[in-house]
């Protein structure tokens, strides 16, 4: 059997191990001499220590024991106090300020992005667009005018874009078309 180790020499000193590893380590101390030698001075440690603690509450005096007491039960016997409306807000922000910050900055975002982003002019007339370069138009699809294309680049092919008008509106078509030549023929 192995040497029982200082701290299990402690727990059985202080009455912490169970009843079967009392009876264990116990064989192991009878067992051991070095072990036995370390049990005993444990145990007169623990005595010497108990002792002292012992004397050391004889000396406080009963006035002050009385008085600590009584406050004990003065705090644990008084009813709660309901918090007031100014401690509930300040409780709620304590619980609630991640989210508060995080509302706010992403407010400030979006607005900061909306004064940047904003059209550079108030007034729109239907035939011109006056933005600023870059800038998102945000009036309805219906309320702007189509795009012309003027050239159309495909590869490997051709493309051609047919605006058609009727009474319904306004339609555009792009047709591609693949080259059908062959290289080398």
């Amino acid at each position: 059997m192995a040497a029982p180790d200082d701290l299990e020499l402690m727990e059985y000193t202080d009455g912490e191990l169970g009843e079967r590893d009392t009876e264990a380590l116990e064989q192991r101390i009878a067992d051991d001499p070095d072990a036995q030698v370390k049990a005993e001075a444990l145990a007169q440690l623990d005595e010497l220590v108990r002792g002292h603690l012992e004397l050391a509450a004889d000396n406080v005096s009963d006035r002050r024991f009385d008085a600590m007491w009584k406050e004990i039960d003065a705090a644990t016997s008084a009813p709660a106090a309901s918090p007031g409306v100014w401690s509930r807000i300040t409780g709620w922000l304590d619980r609630y300020r991640g989210h508060l910050i995080t509302g706010a900055v992403s407010a400030g975002a979006v607005a900061a992005l909306a004064l940047i982003l904003r059209p550079g002019s108030s007034a729109h007339d239907d035939s011109t667009t006056a933005f600023r370069p870059g800038a998102i138009d945000v009036r309805p699809a219906a309320m702007r005018t189509a795009p012309e294309i003027e050239s159309l680049d495909t590869p490997d092919g051709e493309g051609t874009v047919l605006n058609l008008e009727d009474e319904d509106g306004h339609t555009t078509v792009i047709w591609v078309t693949p080259e059908d030549t062959v290289e080398g023929i």
